[in-house]
């Protein structure tokens, strides 16, 4: 390879194999797969590695619309419950009033019965 001039190393660095040299030349070739530096396999394996990452991570998408839709129902649910509790209120608070209404009316009627027996 004429051309290529391998880089001095620093101090305290151990020298670049020759391999290491090309590998930083051609980071990817057909001739670092032939010498073995990048192969196939592993690519390949990358590749699974990302698919196995990918399915876990739609399983987890899944789940969590599935909580999602759960915690939905139960908020609609809780809606559901509110609403009815606030009818029940408002009709116990009809009932007071009324009760009260009828206490009043039956003092009315009692102070008017008095009168009419003073009579």
């Amino acid at each position: 390879m004429e051309g290529v001039v391998a880089k001095p190393t620093e101090e305290g660095q151990d020298p670049k194999s020759a391999t290491e040299a090309i590998a930083e030349v051609l980071p990817s070739s057909k001739f670092l797969q032939n010498v073995d530096l990048e192969t196939a396999t592993s690519k390949k394996s990358a590749t699974s590695d990302v698919l196995a990452i990918v399915q876990e991570l739609k399983a987890e998408v899944q789940a969590e619309k599935q909580v999602s839709a759960a915690l939905r129902n139960e908020l609609e649910s809780l809606k559901l419950k509110i609403e009815e509790s606030e009818a029940a209120k408002q009709k116990q608070q009809e009932l007071d009033s009324l009760k009260k209404k009828v206490e009043e009316i039956n003092s009315l009627v009692r102070q008017l019965l008095y009168c009419l027996n003073k009579e």
